[in-house]
């Protein structure tokens, strides 16, 4: 008989790995906590704005193979924008783009953030330069949500060449327009019922041992062939494992406001010298991505800042704000070197998830290739794929 894959955790990389496992025909049963999979890449309906709305707004790189290779594994609708990135400097209105050939900053710059000093962050690398506030402070928080006086200068080169590297097309942007649930986790599901995965909602792991998980009341049985992994974000392996990882935590903060018409804007616009980073509009609802985000965000001041760009009126309209407190693990020297792996002191047990060690800072990218790596421990097979 085939070992049995029991997934902890239905966030992205726990659909990933259930995805890449029962395309090879095993048998998996994934546990959720809460009663809808997707963790915090998931889109819910906001009865304040009457509309569907993203936990938080997430924007793929034509980099992000995996993430890329899961969505037409499921065929899940992307929508790839031009090879640009639009900027707009609040502060005197002009207006420039970066491209993969063509950043506004001079190439030594470029080299210095390429190939920084070691166990520096991005502020000692490139705070001095010419085109630090204009360029690589936003992009620093875009890429790795830490400020940069405390961002890894070495993670930060590492993706920066990736994204370098990776050609015209590499720093394409795509979106997923109807949604994150729509788009990307309702169609996860979809094949994963075909497959005959099994989804159980309100399963709360709260023990494990090598041969029992318990869900409060209730107990699995793990037979010496069966698998499991631990799609979980930090704090809960913590508690089962008894580990300590000791990281540091940043919030995001995404605000939706509902617009008095729609505005025909596809491509994100990052927006310099403001409290707001990054606007995204589907139809007529806009919204503002700030990183590395206070504990508290005024809305009223960042309506301020978009509604004379989408041409608004300045009357603050109806909205939701979202504080992502622990989004992502602050990324700073330290969370870049101590990372874990997956594999665990339990035999048979495998851990899943966007902070685990990766070339990638925690982003959907990261979620999905740790949730195939998993996998792929789990089973011992190297070929597992997406599709």
């Amino acid at each position: 008989m085939k070992p049995r894959l029991h997934v902890v955790g239905a966030g992205l990389s726990g659909l990933a790995a259930a995805l890449a496992v029962s395309h090879a025909g095993y048998r998996v049963v994934i546990h959720e906590a809460a009663p809808q999979a997707g963790g915090r890449c998931r889109s819910f309906f906001d009865p304040l704005l009457g509309r569907t709305i993203d936990n938080g707004s997430h924007l793929v790189l034509g980099v992000n193979k995996s993430v890329l290779g899961l969505a037409r594994a499921v065929g899940a609708p992307l929508s790839p924008l031009p090879p640009v990135v639009d900027f707009l400097e609040l502060t005197h209105g002009q207006r420039w783009q970066a491209r993969a050939g063509k950043l506004p900053v001079q190439w030594r710059e470029v080299l210095a953030a390429l190939f920084p000093r070691p166990r520096s962050t991005v502020t000692q690398v490139l705070g001095h330069r010419p085109g630090f506030q204009r360029f690589w402070q936003p992009l620093c928080l875009a890429l790795l949500n830490t400020a940069p006086h405390l961002a890894s200068a070495a993670l930060f080169a590492r993706v920066l060449r990736t994204i370098l590297l990776g050609g015209p097309n590499g720093m394409r942007g795509h979106l997923f327009t109807k949604g994150l649930s729509a788009d990307l986790i309702d169609p996860i599901l979809a094949r994963l019922h075909r497959n005959g995965a099994e989804i159980r909602y309100q399963q709360r792991l709260t023990a494990i041992s090598q041969h029992k998980l318990t869900f409060g009341q209730a107990i699995e049985i793990i037979s010496d062939h069966d698998k499991v992994v631990l799609a979980l974000p930090p704090w809960a392996v913590e508690n089962l494992l008894g580990t300590q990882y000791r990281f540091q935590y940043e919030t995001i903060a995404n605000l939706h406001y509902l617009l008095p018409l729609p505005v025909r804007r596809a491509a994100p616009l990052g927006l310099i010298g403001g409290q707001a980073q990054w606007l995204f509009v589907r139809d007529d609802v806009a919204s503002v991505t700030i990183s590395a985000a206070p504990d508290r965000v005024d809305p009223a001041r960042i309506w301020a800042e978009i509604a004379p760009i989408l041409a608004c009126p300045p009357s603050l309209p109806p909205h939701r704000v979202i504080l992502e407190k622990r989004a992502t693990l602050r990324h700073d020297i330290a969370a870049h070197s101590h990372r874990p792996g997956p594999t665990t002191e339990i035999p048979g047990v495998f851990l899943a998830g966007d902070w685990l060690a990766s070339p990638w800072p925690c982003t959907l990218e990261s979620a999905a290739s740790s949730g195939l790596a998993a996998a792929r421990l789990a089973l011992g097979r190297d070929d597992l794929r997406f599709s």
